[in-house]
C-alpha cells in the first residue's frame, strides 16, 4: 500500500509554478534574490564589514536577550506576518531604551507610526493600480517619470548621498503637530505635507518624558517625504516611504546603496533584519519548509494514516473472542520430579510401584511377544530367566511381590526401592533402557 501511494503521488505531482516577484505582492526578505527582494542589501553589509543577522524571533526576544542584542533593527514590508498589539509594543520599548528602528514601507504599520514628540505621523498610500503591469526588475518603467529626491539638510544620513532614486509607486511620510496645550487632549494640528488643519491626539502614551525634538525630514522629491526621522524616548525611528530604494532592483540606482548603508550604520554594533514578520522563524515546521512544493509531504502523511489505520483495524475484534492457548510450561522431567515428590511425602509407595511395575510389565510382554492382559507372571519369569541366565525363582518372586502391593499389600521404602532396583537390572540384561530403544 505504501508503495502504490508513493507511485499515485509520483505520477499524479506536478510541480508549483514560481510566482515572479510583484509590485502587488513583494517578497522583502533578505532571503529572496528576486527584484522586490532585499538579498543584495544585506549581502552588501555583509561584505562589507558590517555585522547583520536575520532575525527570526518575536520582539520580545529584543528586551530578554542579554548578549548579541541588535543596535539597529530594520523591518522591511509588505510583511507576511503582522505585527500583534503585543509584538509592537514589545518593539517599541526597546527603541526607547535607546536602539534605533528602520521601518521600509509604502505603508507602514499603524503601530509603529509613533512618536514620543508633539506630532502624529501618518503615510499616504500611493495609487498602486498599475502595479500589477509594471516588473519590478525593470528599472526603466519602474521609475518613469519620478525625479529623484534630494537631500532636505545636511545630516548623517544624508552624508555622500546627491540624491536617490524613488520608484514611481512611492508613499509619503506626514506628520501633524500639536497645539501649544500639553494636557494630552485633543488639539488642532497642521499637516507638513499639505498644510491642512486636524484634530489629532498624542501618540507618545507609552513614555514617561515627551520627547522635545521634532520629526525629521531628510529627504523628499516630488511633493513627498521620503525619509523621516522620528524620537521616540531615547532612541530613533526612521521611516522610508519606498522599499523599492533599497531592494534588489532599485539599490543599484544613483546613491540609493548609499542611504542604504546611513540608515542602518551604526558603529560595531549588530544591524538585525527582521525576517520573524517575514515568514521565517522557530514557530514554523522546518521538516514542513524543507520539503514544501514535493510530493514527500503528502507521501508522509498518507503513510502516517495508513498506519494509524492498520493500528486501528489490529485493536478491534471481529468474532467471538478466542480464549489464549495455554502453553505447557512444564518440561516432562519437571512432571516426574512433582509427582515423586508428591508421593514420597503422602508415602504412597504402592502407587510408585503400580506405576513402574505396570509400565515394566508392558514393555516386557511385547518385548517377547506375548498378550499383556492374558501372560502369567510365571510365564514372564521364565521367559527372563532363560533369556537373561538369571536366578528363576528371584525373578519370579521379584514380580510377584510387585503384583501383590499393585493389589493392596503393606509396603515400605526399602522394600519399593529393592524392587525397583530388580526391575531396572532385568529391563537393562533385556535391553530394554529407554537409550537403547531410542538408538533402535
Amino acid at each position: 500500500m505504501v508503495a502504490v501511494l508513493i507511485g499515485l503521488n509520483a505520477a499524479t505531482y506536478s510541480q508549483k509554478q514560481k510566482e515572479p516577484d510583484s509590485e502587488l505582492s513583494p517578497n522583502r526578505s533578505t532571503f529572496n534574490a528576486g527584484a522586490t527582494g532585499t538579498q543584495a542589501f544585506y549581502s552588501l553589509l555583509s561584505e562589507t564589514g558590517r555585522k547583520v543577522t536575520q532575525w527570526q524571533e518575536p520582539p520580545a526576544a529584543l528586551l530578554t536577550r542579554q548578549t548579541n542584542l541588535p543596535a539597529v533593527f530594520v523591518v522591511i514590508g509588505s510583511l507576511r506576518r503582522p505585527f500583534t498589539a503585543a509584538e509592537t509594543e514589545a518593539l517599541l520599548r526597546w527603541v526607547s531604551g535607546g536602539g534605533r528602528l528602520v521601518v521600509i514601507d509604502r505603508a507602514p504599520p499603524k503601530g509603529l507610526l509613533a512618536t514620543s514628540a508633539g506630532w502624529k505621523l501618518s503615510a499616504s498610500e500611493p495609487d498602486m493600480a498599475e502595479a500589477s503591469v509594471v516588473d519590478p526588475a525593470d528599472q526603466q518603467r519602474m521609475t518613469a517619470e519620478t525625479a529623484a529626491a534630494k537631500a532636505v539638510q545636511p545630516t548623517v544620513f544624508t552624508h555622500n548621498v546627491n540624491a536617490v532614486q524613488p520608484s514611481r509607486f512611492a508613499g509619503s511620510i506626514g506628520f501633524l503637530r500639536f497645539g501649544d496645550n500639553s494636557n494630552g487632549d485633543e488639539t488642532n494640528g497642521t499637516d507638513e505635507n499639505t498644510g491642512r488643519r486636524s484634530r489629532i491626539t498624542p501618540s507618545y502614551d507609552s513614555v514617561e518624558t515627551p520627547s522635545q525634538s521634532s520629526p525629521v525630514i531628510h529627504f523628499a522629491g516630488g511633493g513627498k517625504n521620503m525619509l523621516v526621522e522620528a524620537p521616540f524616548g531615547n532612541g530613533r525611528i526612521l521611516f522610508l516611504s519606498d522599499p523599492y530604494i533599497v531592494s534588489n532592483g532599485g539599490i543599484a540606482l544613483v546613491d540609493n546603496a548609499q542611504l542604504a548603508i546611513n540608515l542602518v550604520t551604526a558603529g560595531d554594533g549588530i544591524v538585525a533584519f527582521d525576517e520573524y514578520h517575514q515568514g521565517y522563524g522557530s514557530e514554523n515546521n522546518r521538516f514542513l519548509q524543507f520539503f514544501e512544493g514535493t510530493p514527500v509531504v503528502a507521501i508522509f502523511l498518507q503513510a502516517v494514516l495508513l498506519a494509524g489505520l492498520v493500528f486501528f483495524s489490529q485493536s478491534r475484534r471481529f468474532a467471538r473472542p478466542v480464549p489464549e492457548r495455554e502453553l505447557d510450561r512444564l518440561s516432562k522431567l519437571e512432571y516426574v520430579a512433582a509427582m515423586a515428590e508428591l508421593q514420597s511425602r503422602t508415602k504412597a509407595f504402592d502407587l510408585a510401584i503400580e506405576n513402574i511395575y505396570t509400565e515394566f510389565r508392558r514393555r516386557a510382554t511385547r518385548y517377547f511377544g506375548l498378550d499383556n492382559f492374558t501372560a502369567k507372571s510365571s510365564d514372564i519369569a521364565a521367559l527372563i530367566s532363560e533369556r537373561t541366565g538369571s536366578d528363576h525363582a528371584h525373578v519370579a518372586d521379584t514380580l510377584f511381590a510387585c503384583e501383590e502391593i499393585v493389589r493392596g499389600e503393606p509396603t515400605n521404602k526399602k522394600e519399593v526401592v529393592r524392587l525397583v532396583d530388580a526391575l531396572r537390572n532385568i529391563e537393562l540384561k533385556l535391553g530394554m533402557t529407554r537409550a537403547a530403544r531410542n538408538r533402535v
